[in-house]
């Protein structure tokens, strides 16, 4: 009788056993994290990066202080950003807090405290604002939020902008107001 209750007891303990490490194993087989949780999938701490264009000509430089890209987005953040504009004859330097950029938009959103800055001019022109939209493609810079442009002694003020720096067309939205002074 002792034999029949210890094989009893040994069967029912092996069957627990068994069953709790094959519900186990069933459980642990997705050695990958969940597709649904987010995490930084790449980032980078003071960094530089060039793109170029159809040509295989530096189109811009993107600097910054921090880049953070998760895995679930389409979406670059950065930290400090400072984009340089290459055109031959226009080039721009443009600085704000933060930007975030958008592979399949091909675009760049500069958010507060947003300076840029055209080179290769005397004086230079100085546009300030605290968001700009920039379309890497088309070289279209465009925002609604207010702007302050200054060149030399000459100031204007509009609420949005478009700016295509490939013809150098400004496009001034509504309420403009300011003066023009002709530099010599």
């Amino acid at each position: 009788m002792k034999r029949y209750i210890s094989l009893s007891l040994f069967l029912f303990s092996a069957i627990i056993a068994w069953w709790t490490i094959t519900d186990d194993y069933n459980d642990g087989e997705n050695l990958q994290q969940p597709k649904n949780k987010e995490f930084v999938e790449i980032f980078m701490n003071e960094f530089e990066m060039t793109a170029m264009d159809d040509s295989g000509k530096p189109s811009y430089i993107m600097n910054g202080s921090h880049l953070q890209r998760f895995n679930d987005s389409d979406k670059t953040e950065i930290q400090q950003p400072i984009f340089h504009l290459l055109q031959t004859q226009n080039q721009w330097v443009i600085s704000a807090d933060t930007a975030t950029i958008n592979d399949n938009e091909e675009t760049i959103q500069l958010n507060n405290n947003v300076v840029m800055q055209q080179k290769n001019i005397e004086p230079s022109i100085t546009i300030r604002t605290q968001n700009l939209l920039i379309h890497t493609k088309t070289q279209i810079a465009q925002t609604k939020a207010v702007v302050d442009i200054t060149q030399g002694n000459s100031h204007l003020n509009s609420t949005g902008m478009i700016f295509n720096n490939i013809t150098s067309a400004l496009e001034l939205s509504t309420k403009v107001n300011g003066y023009y002074l002709p530099y010599e």
